[in-house]
């Protein structure tokens, strides 16, 4: 039986590494309601499996109590210890991030853009580009300060109040 308990410690083991690398969700696909799902995941089968190997291995080495016994007893252990990993990411899927919330100015960085009306420093000009197969328009600056001519195309830093801070292409490409 000290077999069974350290083979089922070191695949827990295993399993616990698995769901560090790859995290605790099932695909949305794999489970047959759409929704995630974590049951007969590896976290809580890890749990259980390490919890099983250690209990019943230190058991069985005290020794006093039956095979029978300590089998019972390390399966139990096992599923509290299973239980209160998925009590414990339930609670952690509950949790949103505050630092996830996007900042709207920043939605299009990135996004490129072509000068319809020539940017001067300190003169808006303007910019065209689409977002979903929607054509936009916006007052544009030159987050550079220079002067931007009508047909330059650009990339948006930021949008703030309707105004497009623009960077020309040429710039951004030699950086890359």
């Amino acid at each position: 039986m000290t077999i069974l308990y350290l083979a089922s410690f070191i695949g827990g083991l295993l399993l616990a590494v698995g769901v560090m690398i790859f995290g605790v969700e099932r695909p949305r696909a794999l489970h047959p309601s759409g929704e995630r799902s974590f049951r007969l995941s590896p976290a809580p089968i890890g749990a259980f499996a390490v919890m099983f190997g250690i209990a019943g291995y230190i058991l069985s080495r005290r020794g006093g109590a039956s095979v029978a016994m300590t089998v019972v007893i390390a399966a139990v252990a096992g599923i509290v210890a299973s239980m209160t990993t998925a009590r414990l990411v339930r609670k952690w899927w509950a949790v949103t991030p505050e630092h996830e919330v996007e900042d709207e100015r920043y939605i299009l960085q990135g996004h490129l853009a072509r000068v319809t009306k020539p940017i001067d420093a300190g003169v808006d000009g303007e910019v065209v580009f689409e977002v979903e197969n929607e054509r936009r328009v916006l007052r544009a600056r030159n987050f550079d300060e220079g002067a931007l001519p009508e047909g330059t195309d650009v990339v948006i830093e930021r949008i703030e109040d309707d105004v497009a801070y623009v960077e020309a292409w040429q710039e951004v490409e030699k950086r890359l």
